[in-house]
């Protein structure tokens, strides 16, 4: 990963989060804020996509605990838009294993760090809550563009940072956590696989 890209990008993600977001207090702004700030990573050159997100996550990381309370549910806001537009991103990109890779392995070492107590518990909790929702959020765009509703996704590689937090998360809060959302969308995806069976024996 280029981190002069990265280092590039941390003063502007602080001042967009300070100047813009921070200051926003109707939920409507606050909506449309977080959508165009999630959107970003779709308008930069692919290769600067990754760079971005750490950045991002950097900055939300280390700024987390300095948030009032009232504030809060507008950045969770955020970080579930910023989530949605990451996988937007990698289906953009077909799930190209080099991106995939990096998306991981920089939510591993940043805001889904399985060990590192630096990082905020909420932001971790709040990613797990939301990651496979807005992974199916995409599929389902995906699907609506495709004629085959059999997308080829590598879903070992995309549950690679659950998987991870699930066997090596500090906490056992932490560690179930993650398991559960695991498999939640197992089950979730075994109910899809068997309603689409029973469609296809009454055509």
């Amino acid at each position: 990963m280029d981190e002069t890209i990265e280092q590039t990008y941390l003063p502007l993600g602080k001042q967009l989060a300070a100047n813009g977001f921070w200051m926003s207090d109707k939920p409507l702004i606050q909506q449309a804020l977080a959508n165009d700030l999630g959107s970003l990573v779709m308008e930069l050159p692919a290769s600067n996509a990754i760079p971005f997100l750490k950045a991002f996550w950097q900055i939300h990381c280390q700024e987390w605990h300095g948030l009032d309370r009232i504030r809060l549910d507008k950045y969770y806001l955020l970080l579930r838009r910023v989530i949605y537009f990451s996988f937007q991103f990698l289906a953009r990109e077909n799930w190209d294993a080099v991106y995939l890779d990096a998306y991981n392995d920089m939510l591993l070492e940043g805001p889904l760090h399985p060990t590192d107590r630096t990082k905020p518990d909420a932001i971790r909790y709040h990613i797990i809550d939301i990651y496979y929702e807005e992974l199916e959020k995409v599929l389902d765009d995906a699907r609506l563009q495709s004629e085959n509703d059999d997308l080829d996704v590598p879903m070992e590689e995309i549950n690679r940072p659950m998987t991870v937090v699930a066997k090596e998360g500090l906490t056992k809060i932490l560690r179930n956590k993650a398991k559960e959302a695991i498999k939640e969308h197992e089950l979730e995806m075994a109910a899809m696989a068997e309603g689409d069976e029973e469609n296809d024996d009454e055509e």
